[in-house]
């Protein structure tokens, strides 16, 4: 339960962190140099107590090219180009849709199966936060369902997709560290060619942007990334997407007290049974990994 929760922690500071650094970083700039040295990093270990890259790339390249190209560049891109000049209530949706998403294609997919408890904790964990999520973007356009809604799902089942395949990697028994440090450095390098020709280039070499793009770094690529990589192998691949789930909460929070945008209560009282449902869902997970251990 620890490890899950520690995640999420790590993910929420990881996703504020880069929330704040959109001020001071042209997007696809920070994506690029960010991926590219986050990449080199992971490399870097992995090489350092294997002595070589043990990642084989050409045996499974048509499950890198997934992950790869789902899992981190399509999410990457997508979230510097499009998700920043999205309503924060938009952005949120995504992390409340992609569990339930997740869970449909692994059962699909993969034939991964849940107990009737964990579905029914996901079912209505999913429908508190989309519902909050909805209800707070319904007070700021008059369209309830718009092309933003509609755009926001097919990034969660993109997410989604690469998700399954770097978990299928996993599962394949290849290191972790080849398969994020290989997803990002390509993430980095595409966001890099598209800032040179779509952006102005942003940078700040001030005290405080620099402390949060490396917080950033430590927490979204080296720990969270790496960390949700490697529990994948012992964890469904529903579990794991859920280390976002505090994201809409915390979210909403930054927006109001920093950038004074209204949210309702009504969207931090329905978030409060979301987390509560999702919680019990972790709880149930560890329960079963027990059991199957004993």
């Amino acid at each position: 339960m620890l490890k899950i929760l520690f995640l999420s922690v790590c993910y929420t500071v990881s996703f504020y962190s880069s929330t704040l650094l959109s001020d001071h970083f042209s997007p696809l700039f920070m994506i690029g140099f960010r991926g590219i040295i986050s990449g080199l990093l992971l490399l870097g270990l992995h090489f350092s107590y294997e002595k070589k890259i043990s990642a084989n790339f050409i045996k499974y390249k048509k499950h890198y090219a997934y992950a790869i190209v789902f899992g981190f560049i399509l999410p990457f891109i997508l979230g510097a180009t499009i998700l920043n000049k999205l309503p924060a209530v938009d952005t949120a949706a995504i992390e409340t849709a992609e569990p339930m998403i997740t869970y449909i294609l692994a059962a699909y997919f993969f034939r991964e199966r849940l107990s009737k408890k964990q579905v029914l904790y996901l079912f209505l964990g999913s429908i508190f936060a989309f519902s909050a999520v909805i209800m707070e973007a319904q007070i700021e356009r008059v369209a309830l369902i718009s092309w933003q809604e509609l755009f926001v799902l097919a990034i969660a089942i993109i997410m989604a997709i690469g998700w399954l395949a770097i978990n299928k990697l996993t599962h394949l028994q290849e290191p972790e560290e080849a398969i994020v440090g290989a997803g990002l450095i390509c993430a980095g390098i595409a966001a890099a060619i598209m800032a040179l020709y779509s952006e102005t280039i942003k940078f700040s070499v001030d005290l405080i942007p620099v402390a949060l793009f490396l917080l950033t770094i430590i927490f979204g690529d080296l720990i969270v990334t790496r960390m949700r990589t490697k529990l994948g192998k012992q964890y469904s691949a529903t579990l794991i997407s859920l280390v976002c789930i505090f994201v809409p909460f915390i979210t909403a929070l930054h927006q109001e007290i920093f950038k004074h945008e209204h949210y309702s209560y009504k969207f931090f009282l329905i978030m409060i049974p979301s987390i509560v449902c999702f919680i019990a869902f972790y709880h149930e997970e560890l329960k079963i990994q027990t059991q199957r251990l004993s």
